[in-house]
């Protein structure tokens, strides 16, 4: 049986599961990223305020995340069409460190050359096959 990927947590969900699998109390956490009161945690993971961007990174790093996963959770829960209109102009994407590997590895198994990469399952596989 293939395991369909799993739907994408809201940023408050993210956020109080990483928080509660992380061994920092939430003053460390807040003092981490600046923070002056510790309750500004607890209002992020209950949804009840949002995450500023500007403090993705250091709340990444306090709660050992890849800070472009976080950004892109952000940005797709809180500023959609900004996110949309950021990638198209850019013509390309925020890679988090697993996908930037995927990336490398299909360029390493690819030879350098711009081959079309085969979906065998879009759902769930990803093949890189050199033609």
């Amino acid at each position: 049986m293939i395991n369909q990927p799993s739907k994408r947590p809201t940023v408050a969900e993210f956020l109080a599961d990483r928080i509660a699998s992380v061994d920092k109390t939430q003053r460390e956490i807040a003092e981490e990223c600046g923070f002056d009161h510790p309750n500004i945690i607890t209002m992020f993971k209950n949804g009840q305020t949002k995450l500023p961007i500007n403090r993705i990174t250091t709340l990444a790093m306090a709660l050992n995340v890849d800070p472009a996963y976080l950004l892109r959770l952000v940005m797709l829960e809180y500023f959609p069409d900004t996110w949309e209109t950021i990638e198209n102009i850019m013509q390309s994407t925020v890679l988090t460190a697993n996908e930037l590997l995927l990336v490398r590895s299909f360029r390493e198994v690819a030879g350098e050359q711009d081959l079309e990469p085969l979906l065998l399952n879009f759902d769930a596989v990803i093949a890189i096959v050199p033609a």
